[in-house]
């Protein structure tokens, strides 16, 4: 079991650094796994649900898109782009604003729109995607 528990940490410390490989459409269980094992307290619903691409593209185009697509991203170099980003580390992020660990009135707003499984679905909807680097 010790050995077991050591091999999800380590899993889990290279996902959320982004030290992996990209994610791929068959690595739901590597998200929950990571986000089992962190530290986030998270119900186990929120553990449970398997990340929707389709839920969270339509929640990405709804709510993400105005300051992180491409367009804005032209204008605003200081907001991020979310694709090709890690879904642990893109959830944790979320969930950072919505608990107010994080201090930006957007985002806590934004976050606080959405509950914790479509959270899921937004970051494994971004992490499906290639990375964009804006010139």
């Amino acid at each position: 079991m010790t050995m077991m528990k050591s091999s999800i940490l380590l899993l889990a410390g290279l996902l959320l650094s982004g030290a992996a490989l990209a994610n791929t459409p068959q690595d739901n269980d590597a998200f929950n796994a990571t986000l089992a094992v962190s530290g986030l307290k998270l119900d186990t619903e929120v553990l449970a649900h398997e990340a929707d691409f389709s839920r969270g593209e339509a929640l990405a185009n709804q709510r993400c898109i105005a300051c992180h697509g491409e367009t804005m991203l032209k204008i605003m170099p200081t907001y991020p782009s979310l694709k090709g980003q890690k879904s642990a580390y893109l959830f944790k992020q979320l969930m950072e604003f919505k608990r107010g660990v994080r201090n930006n009135p957007l985002m806590q707003a934004q976050a606080g729109m959405l509950s914790e499984t479509e959270m899921k679905d937004v970051a494994y909807y971004y992490s499906q995607q290639s990375p964009v680097i804006i010139k």
